[in-house]
């Protein structure tokens, strides 16, 4: 009796250690259309539950600011982009004793507009673009071309823009 009490509570222990598998659903894709009347189509989504994709969706931002942060940065932006299409970029990113980083549209060419935007430069420079609530974050990746000198942009953070104000750090 003793054993297969013992055998009985290590199944129990067992069972509740494993994990079941549901059946999913096919994921499928969905074409979503853009408001300047182009399409694309939408991620593929096998998720059942209560969490959901995020809507894909296009934001618009038109600032020109300076900024300076508490180490001792600064600098100046001037971005515009209208439904996820950048029209105007031109950031430059100055860390005292470190140098300096200049990003302008022209070295640039618009690879992605959803879910988030990407120019993309030479040996693979990219600056990619997403709102996320009430920001527009801006991101430099592998641009040490763009700085001088390079080591520079290993001190590059993103730019942050507020919606609302058009103010960025």
């Amino acid at each position: 009796m003793r054993h297969r009490l013992i055998i009985g509570s290590v199944l129990a222990l067992l069972a509740g250690c494993s994990t079941v598998n549901l059946p999913q659903q096919p994921a499928t894709s969905k074409p979503v259309q853009l408001p300047d009347g182009s399409s694309i189509d939408k991620p593929a989504s096998a998720t059942t539950g209560r969490l959901k994709p995020m809507p894909l969706r296009t934001f618009t931002v038109n600032t020109e600011c300076k900024f300076k942060d508490e180490s001792g940065n600064f600098g100046s932006a001037k971005v515009d982009v209208l439904n996820s299409k950048v029209r105007a970029l031109n950031v430059v990113l100055t860390m005292p004793k470190r140098g300096v980083c200049r990003y302008d549209l022209d070295q640039f060419q618009q690879t992605q507009a959803l879910p988030s935007v990407e120019l993309t430069g030479n040996k693979n420079c990219r600056i990619r673009m997403w709102e996320q609530g009430e920001q527009i974050t801006v991101s430099f990746a592998d641009c040490h071309t763009l700085c001088s000198p390079n080591s520079a942009h290993d001190y590059v953070w993103p730019l942050l823009i507020d919606k609302p104000t058009g103010k960025c750090d």
